[in-house]
């Protein structure tokens, strides 16, 4: 079995047969995961509230409960209700985020469905929103696990933090990477290396343990987000099933376009994100900067960054008892920087 040091590239996991993927990471946690998809379902059973589910059954990755149940299963003493009702509050928080993020950035498309605002309307989704986030922290509070929900409360407030630094940020061409960095780890990673702290505490782990499992965590929420933004650049909305080129479209910018504008002259810089700065984007515009990032080696750069999070995410692994399921954390890692949608 491969080092948890390296991991197999996706040539190499073709090599074995096995696609780079979630399918083959997720099979040890398969039978939860589909327990998850059920709890969740009974848990948004109200007549008003049941709007939502075409959104939660609309082919989302089930990922960051999968981490969950994952890092819970590596562990010594795995605690299956209390693992399958964190991973179900878990995916309604996810929920949460995307229909309040989508309202922010105005956008209509998400798992290629209308999103909820576009399709109910803002006060609508900004309720439902604000619902799914008590009916999560009413699932975490039967748990009687003060740890657990020390964790998700913690990291309900980074998202929100990455996300009002985020719109904070908007329409500067003096980003720097640390900056972007401390977003995305606040909107992104906080979640996933929440599920794989509060996992391991679940499964028994020593202290030790969860933190390395943690450290994981946020680093493959890292590494996960940085390739979703060289996807909004690259991607197509039928592949993505959502639409492309959003995050500069309102003024977000990315690690590629942070890249980008590194590598330009100033005045070409200022020539070329004029329209940005004017709040005067367009579908030709967004095109423009696309091609400049791919054609400038910004977006393999960032995808270059992004292996380096999976490598750290692996290294963080490293001599940790993992219960037999080190082949499951190498394909995620795989995944992370291999995937096209």
């Amino acid at each position: 079995m491969p080092s948890l040091r390296t991991f197999p590239t996706p040539k190499a996991q073709r090599r074995r047969g096995t696609a780079p993927g979630l399918a083959g990471a997720l099979e040890p946690v398969q039978d939860e995961l589909r327990v998850v998809t059920e709890r969740i379902l009974s848990q948004v059973a109200d007549p008003v509230v049941r709007k939502v589910v075409y959104l939660i059954t609309a082919g989302g990755k089930r990922l960051r409960p999968a981490l969950v149940l994952l890092t819970g299963a590596s562990g010594p003493a795995a605690r299956r209700d209390a693992l399958i009702d964190t991973a179900t509050a878990v995916e309604l928080i996810h929920t949460a985020t995307l229909i309040h993020d989508d309202i922010i950035d105005q956008s209509s498309l998400r798992r290629s469905q209308p999103t909820f605002h576009h399709r109910w309307g803002t006060e609508r989704a900004v309720l439902m929103g604000d619902y799914l986030y008590a009916t999560a922290f009413t699932l975490l509070a039967r748990l009687q696990e003060p740890y657990v929900m020390r964790v998700m409360a913690d990291v309900c407030r980074q998202l929100c933090r990455g996300e009002l630094r985020e719109v904070e940020a908007r329409y500067r061409l003096d980003l720097t990477e640390e900056e972007y960095l401390e977003i995305i780890r606040d909107k992104t990673a906080s979640l996933t290396g929440g599920c794989c702290q509060s996992g391991a505490f679940l499964g028994g782990a020593s202290p030790e343990a969860i933190q390395r499992f943690t450290a994981f965590g946020v680093h493959f929420g890292l590494a996960f987000q940085i390739i979703d933004d060289c996807l909004d650049l690259t991607g197509t909305p039928r592949q993505l099933g959502k639409s492309i080129h959003a995050d500069v479209d309102k003024g977000a910018l990315s690690l590629p376009m942070i890249y980008l504008t590194q590598t330009l002259p100033a005045q070409k810089r200022s020539r070329l994100f004029a329209p940005l700065a004017a709040r005067a984007t367009d579908p030709a515009f967004l095109a423009r900067v696309a091609k400049a990032a791919r054609a400038s080696g910004a977006i393999t750069r960032a995808q270059e960054r992004a292996r380096g999070m999976i490598r750290t995410a692996l290294e963080s692994l490293a001599d940790t008892p993992m219960n037999g399921l080190t082949h499951a954390y190498e394909q995620l890692a795989a995944y992370a920087t291999a995937r096209r949608s």
